[in-house]
Order: C-alpha cells, then structure tokens, then sequence
C-alpha cells in the first residue's frame, strides 16, 4: 500500500463523510508508484465546484469554469477537479466545453498518457487502473490513452508533454505515439511559446536532457519551435550533437546554465568558413548569443534569464594561460561578473565534456578558478562600485560635471585599479580623474592674443 499523509487521509475523510469519491490523480500517483518522493497533490472529485464549496470554508474558484477550485486545508492548498468528459478542442488547447460525472473512469480516459490515468483512494489505498497505466510503468513506456492521433490533435501541446516525459522518466516512446507526433507537428504552432517553455524547463532537469531533444528532432517538433537548432543539417559541422552532449554536461543549477550549454555553438553554422587554413568559425560566440537572446525571447522567457544566457555564451570563448597576469585575471572577472565567473568555468568544462566524452582533466582551468578565489577571497576590487570614491565624489571635489564626461572617467579609475589596486584610495583617485578629465575632455591650448 503507498504511503499517504494523514493530512490527505483527513482531507478525503470530508469528501467521503458526505457521500463524496476524492482520489489522488496524476504526477502523485505516478510518481509514487515509481518510489520516487511525492509533494505535489492533485485530485479528482464527484462533486461539483458547488458541492466542494459546501464542504470547506476557504474554496477558492481558480478554475472553476474547468471544473477546478482550490481549497484551503489545514494550512495547505489543494487542487480539485471534478470527474468531468471533455467536449471538443477546436483551438487544439483546451476544451470548448466539459460536462461533469460522477464516473472515475470516464475522468481518466480524457488524460493524456496511461502512465497519468491513473487514481489512488487516499483511504483505503486502492489503485485504480482502467487503461493499463502500471503495466506501462513496468515496462517503462510512454503510450497515450486511446489514440495518439485523437489526443494530439486535442491539445498539442501534449505532443511536447510525451518527449518531456520520456526524456525525464528515461522510458521509451512508443513507435505508434512517435509516428502520431510526427503525423501532428505542425499544429504546434497553435500552442503559446510560454506553454512550451514551461516544458522544456522540466525537460532540462531531467539527467539526460540530450534524448528529450533528440526526440524533438526526430519527431519533426523541433522545427516548430526552434529551428535554429535543425541549421546544422546543412553543414558539414555536427553542431547539433556537440551542444547535447554539453547540455548533459553541464550541472542543473543555476537552470540557465544548461540553457547556455544549449546555445553556446547554436550559431556556428551561420559562421561557418573555410580558407586555406581550414574550417573556421570567426565571431560565432557573438552569433550564438544573439540567437539565445532571438530563441528566449520568442519563448517568453524572463529577461533576467535570456540576459544570463546570453551573457554566458557571448564569453564562452575565453582564452586563459598561465602566462596571464594578476591584472588580466582582474579584468576576466570584472568583464564578466564575481556571479558568472565560475558557471563560465563550468560551462567550459561541459563544452569539452561533450567533445571527450568524459569529465575533462584541465589543470589551467583549474589553476584560473584557484586565482580567482584568491582574489575574491582577498577582496581586490573588481568593479565600479569597488571605486574608492564614486560619481558624486568626483562632482564635488574633481569638479567634473555629470554626464558623459563622468562615466568615462570612472571607467578609467577602474582600468586604474584592475591595474594596481594598491591605487584605490580617495586621494589618489581624485587626482588621477582630475588629469583624466583635463587630458581627455580640456587639454591645454595656446593663450588668445589679448587686445590693446
């Protein structure tokens, strides 16, 4: 028997006191039955939205129009639907309209996939299973409920849900539910990019996210939603396989680093050019991070996400050697930020993973990443704000006015101290930005001829 909370043993207590089913459906259960750890509930009900709403103080009607309400219980939140059959999808989305049942079964062939058809009683523990979604488990494969081609084309975005699962759970994709993707692609263009995004960020948790994205491509979904990553078909540069074996790679925190795993070579192929030298790609790491800014941002991801990953992959490209100086290594972290120097590392190190297939022994890496924390450890300053005296210090005792002119002084005191930051005291700062400012914005000239 699983393992189910007293507080869901107590929630279902109400529902059944009066007459009521209430199981546990979807991911729980799913994930339960693979003795993976459960925090997420959802459940499925025979009473309606109204009839929930008599049972519970706190309801809160969040999807009510879906059958959907939430209720507020023993300082928790839980989602309930009720038993409901789905009427058309005419925006291959959403339902045009639901009519509610009071049958179990009939709620679980409307899902998607045999492997979320499936229903626990809280209270007694019995599984339910009508459609072979255990068996399914077992066999460690992704089979939808009743025709591919009719759960498909009812909401699209299922087609995406099938490869994330498969990728996760690292189960198989049924020939027959391939073939109905690939029959189906192109009504992916119906669904909205946040929708997609979503998914492809549970995809990049799995541990092998290589094989969702094969998957993609295989099944032609890949072109529908991001076609940059299909250009390498025309190229002799196996583009595509390398940014895999580096988004595998890479660890899964912070999650923008497997974005930028993804992307670092995404513009090779638009690059690509040969001369008597031999292949090159000349200037693709600024390539690639336009095209990650292009493909978040279709995506609607956050701008605080497309600006981290493309940070990253725009200095991918970094080239240290022992021979680098202590002011160089100064300037490497203030170019690209105390926060990302070592997720570039990182990213570096899964770059040459993909291409030895194998985590890499790379002593200079090793040796820059140790200098790097001696200095963050020592304190050196690194940036701006690190400036022993800052914009209003120069106004008032430099005398340089605000605008342009200010900016471009303090970026030198910054070069300044990168160089020697036995430099960074007011004093000495303030008469270096005096000689700047003079030098750079009013330097000397011939007196005028007076009259007379």
């Amino acid at each position: 028997m699983l393992h189910v909370p007293s507080t869901i043993r107590a929630f279902a207590s109400v529902f059944s006191r009066e007459g009521y089913e209430l199981y546990i459906v979807g991911g729980a259960v799913r994930d339960a039955l693979l003795g993976k750890a459960v925090d997420d509930y959802d459940f499925a009900t025979s009473a309606t939205p109204e009839e929930v709403q008599g049972l519970f103080r706190r309801v809160i009607p969040t999807g009510v129009q879906h059958g959907t309400v939430t209720v507020l219980f023993q300082d928790h939140s839980f989602e309930v639907t009720t038993y409901r059959i789905d009427g058309l999808y005419t925006d291959h989305r959403r339902p045009d309209t639901i009519a509610y049942t009071r049958s179990l079964e009939e709620d679980l062939r409307r899902r998607d996939l045999t492997i979320n058809a499936i229903a626990l009683n809280p209270e007694t523990g019995e599984v339910v299973d009508p459609l072979g979604g255990r068996a399914d488990l077992k066999e460690r494969v992704i089979r939808t409920v009743g025709s591919g081609d009719d759960r498909f084309q009812e909401d699209a975005l299922r087609m995406v849900r099938a490869v994330r699962f498969a990728a996760t759970l690292d189960f198989a994709l049924l020939p027959d539910v391939a073939e109905a993707i690939r029959r189906h692609a192109p009504l992916l263009g119906q669904v909205s990019q946040e929708r997609i995004a979503q998914e492809l960020e549970k995809l990049m948790r799995a541990r092998h996210p290589s094989s969702g994205w094969r998957l993609f491509r295989d099944t032609g979904l890949l072109e529908q939603f991001l076609p940059e990553l299909e250009e390498d078909r025309e190229t002799p540069s196996p583009v595509f396989e390398h940014l895999l074996g580096s988004c595998d790679c890479a660890p899964l925190d912070p999650p923008h680093l497997r974005w930028a795993a993804l992307f670092h070579d995404i513009g090779k192929p638009r690059c690509c050019a040969e001369d008597e030298k031999g292949r090159h790609f000349h200037g693709h790491d600024q390539v690639s991070a336009s095209m990650a800014e292009e493909v978040l941002g279709r995506l609607r991801f956050s701008k605080e996400r497309i600006r981290s990953v493309a940070h990253l992959v725009r200095h991918h490209m970094f080239g240290y050697t022992s021979e680098w100086s202590d002011a160089a290594v100064r300037r490497f972290i203030s170019r690209v930020g105390e926060e990302e120097v070592f997720l570039l590392t990182a990213l570096r190190r899964a770059d040459i993973c993909s291409k030895l297939g194998r985590p890499p022994v790379l002593p200079d890496l090793d040796e820059l990443e140790g200098r790097i924390r001696c200095m963050l450890e020592e304190g050196h300053p690194l940036t701006r704000k690190d400036l022993a005296v800052n914009g209003r210090d120069l106004m008032s005792q430099a005398g340089i006015p605000s605008g342009p002119a200010l900016g471009i002084v303090l970026e030198e005191l910054l070069e300044t101290i990168l160089d020697d930051p036995s430099m960074n005291r007011p004093e000495t700062l303030l008469e270096i930005a005096r000689a700047i400012y003079q030098a750079r914005f009013h330097p000397s000239r011939e007196p005028r001829d007076k009259k007379g």
